[in-house]
C-alpha cells in the first residue's frame, strides 16, 4: 500500500475508492464503514511522464497476494477501480487469460474481484480486466434519478450498476471532494460484498451475485436499451 506521491497525476483516485468502499467518519461513512481495507499498490509512473499507470502483471500479483492472505483475513472482495483504454463487445478470457486465471483462483475461495466497466462512453464494450467473464463488471449510475452515466460503458454482459456520479469521499490530506466514474461505482460493490458476506459468511460469489442481480431496481440504458439491476444492499 505504498503512498502514491502527490506530483503525480491521479494519485487521489486510491483515496478516494477506499472511502467510499470502507471510509468511516463522524458525520458519513462508506458503504461497509466497519471493514478493513488491504491496500495494494499495483500502479506506477508511466516512464518519462507523470502520468501513473497500472500494468497487468502487477494486477495479477496482487491478486495472488490477496489469495496468498485468505488464511489471515476474512476477505470480501476486491475492488479494481481500473481499466484499459481498448473496449470489448464480448468477455475477454482468452486475451486476458493470465488475469482470468487470478480472478478465478478467488473466486474458488468466495473472494469477489469487483471492477470499474471505465468511462469510454461505450454502449458496446466493456473494458479489460471489466470484460472478464468471471469478474463482476460495474457501470455507473446518476443518484438522483437512477439514470445511466453517460461516462459509462455498457454492454450486453455488464452485470451490476452502482451510483457513480459526483460522489462525495475522502482525498489525500483529510479533505474530501467529489469525483465521478465507474471506479466510483466499484467501490460501492466492493463494500456491498462485505456487508453481505458479514449476513451470510458462506456465501459464494455467485450466490451474491445472483442475489444483487435479482433484486437490483432495473435501470435501461437509454444508448443500447439494455435493462441493468442497479443494486440494492438492502
Amino acid at each position: 500500500g505504498a503512498n502514491c506521491s502527490s506530483s503525480l497525476s491521479g494519485c487521489y483516485h486510491g483515496t478516494h475508492v477506499a472511502g467510499i468502499s470502507a471510509g468511516k467518519g463522524a458525520s458519513f461513512s462508506g458503504v461497509a464503514k466497519d471493514a478493513n481495507i488491504i491496500a495494494i499498490q499495483v500502479f506506477s509512473r508511466a516512464a518519462g511522464t507523470t502520468q501513473i499507470t497500472a500494468y497487468f502483471s502487477d494486477v495479477i500479483a496482487a491478486l495472488n497476494r490477496v489469495h496468498a492472505l485468505r488464511g489471515s483475513f476474512n476477505i470480501a472482495s476486491v475492488n479494481m477501480s481500473l481499466g484499459t483504454n481498448t473496449t470489448y463487445a464480448s468477455n475477454c478470457d482468452a486475451t486476458y487469460s493470465s488475469v482470468k486465471a487470478a480472478i478465478d483462483l478467488l473466486r474458488s475461495v468466495n473472494i469477489a474481484t469487483v471492477n470499474s466497466a471505465a468511462i469510454s462512453n461505450s454502449s458496446t464494450g466493456l473494458s479489460a480486466p471489466g470484460c472478464i467473464s468471471t469478474a463482476v463488471s460495474v457501470g455507473s449510475t446518476i443518484t438522483a434519478t437512477d439514470a445511466v452515466s453517460s461516462f459509462s460503458n455498457s454492454a450486453s454482459f455488464l452485470q451490476l450498476l452502482a451510483p457513480g456520479d459526483s460522489i462525495y469521499s475522502s482525498l489525500p490530506g483529510n479533505t474530501f471532494g467529489y469525483l465521478g466514474g465507474t471506479s466510483m461505482a466499484a467501490p460501492h460493490v466492493a463494500g456491498t460484498w462485505a456487508v453481505l458476506k458479514q449476513r451470510v459468511p458462506a456465501a459464494s460469489v455467485s450466490d451474491i451475485l445472483n442475489a444483487l442481480r435479482s433484486t437490483g431496481l432495473s435501470v435501461t440504458d437509454p444508448r443500447n436499451g439494455l435493462v441493468f439491476p442497479r443494486i440494492r444492499i438492502d
